[in-house]
């Protein structure tokens, strides 16, 4: 299946912001708190779920998780 428009979009900005934040400590940090803020106010709007179980930083139902501690990782 061939990838859409938006999605080649999304894929290749995550991609920079990846290699950015790999290469800069301040870029990291800004998109950190970015990605926290936007990430906090679609959780706020059930975005990922009514529990927060598809959130990306982390299952809601297995704890509280944000850009500072991600399931997986810091748990």
């Amino acid at each position: 299946m061939a990838i859409g428009r938006k999605q080649q979009r999304l894929e290749t900005v995550l991609a920079r912001i990846k290699d950015m934040a790999a290469k800069d400590s301040d870029d990291r940090s800004m998109f950190i708190d970015a990605l926290e803020l936007m990430l906090n106010d679609l959780q706020s709007q059930d975005a990922f779920g009514t529990e927060s179980q598809c959130d990306p930083r982390g299952d809601g139902r297995n704890g509280i998780w944000s850009m500072k501690r991600i399931e997986g990782i810091d748990e």
